[in-house]
């Protein structure tokens, strides 16, 4: 039985792993460089949280890949629908959305990326992970503890300072409905049209929102402000000006 350490390692190197896979596909795809993740590291939780999911719901099925793909859908499927929601409901982000993807669920998951990832529920069972496993519990016990701690607590400070950024422009988000372009230009005009005559500490807390909004931003370029719902794909997207539209897809990446 893996330790807690071992555990926390194994998380991270799949966020580590769904970040480079991400990644790679997109500069191929987009022909850009670009972060596809939420955080500013090297770091994707929501493969890391459905690795470790799939992986502790298959030790008595390994002998049967059928069904290791069965629960490699069901698993990445809810843990895709729980994270799109919980950026929703929590952040007021919708980062992603399938809405006009074929068997879609409120935009949140569709049938393609889970069977994608279904498939990819192969892979790191039966080939990534006990290659990966071997290499960790290699690692001295206590050098073990203390990698999975030092990455913890980077992974947690990147993720707090991120999620403060965003829940610093809420009101912002709540008041705009749109693409992040939209919310970006409402802030920069509002910092600009502030100017020293606002609190100093407040303007630059502002402005590193901004910086992570921008970013966001260009690693989502279909994100867009939820106003707690999830707008049906026959409805109309509110009217943008061609500046502030981004372009491309909006892709998913937690």
């Amino acid at each position: 039985m893996l330790s807690a350490s071992h555990v926390v390692l194994g998380f991270l190197a799949y966020s580590f792993l769904g970040w480079v896979m991400e990644g790679n596909v997109r500069a191929l795809v987009e022909r850009r460089l670009v972060n596809p993740g939420f955080l500013t590291g090297p770091f994707v939780p929501i493969y890391g949280i459905g690795a470790v999911g799939i992986l502790a719901a298959t030790p008595g099925v390994r002998g049967d890949p059928a069904l290791v793909f069965a629960i490699g859908v069901i698993v990445s499927t809810v843990v895709e629908f729980v994270g799109h929601l919980a950026l929703q409901r929590l952040l007021g982000l919708v980062l992603w959305d399938y809405g006009d993807r074929f068997a879609n669920l409120q935009g949140r998951v569709c049938l393609g990326n889970s069977v994608g990832f279904g498939i990819a529920a192969l892979a790191v069972v039966y080939l990534v992970d006990p290659v990966l496993t071997d290499a960790i519990t290699a690692l001295d016990p206590l050098a073990a503890v203390a990698l999975a701690a030092a990455l913890s607590a980077t992974v947690l400070l990147d993720w707090t300072l991120s999620v403060a950024a965003v829940v610093r422009l809420r009101p912002e988000l709540r008041s705009v409905e749109g693409s992040l372009a939209r919310v970006r230009h409402q802030i920069e005009d509002r910092l600009e049209g502030l100017g020293a005559r606002y609190d100093h500490r407040r303007t630059r807390l502002l402005a590193r929102s901004l910086r992570v909004l921008t970013r966001l931003e260009s690693s989502f370029p279909g994100a867009r402000t939820a106003l707690g719902r999830i707008r049906p794909a026959d409805e109309p997207a509110p009217a943008e000006s061609p500046e502030q539209v981004p372009s491309g897809a909006g892709r998913r990446a937690g």
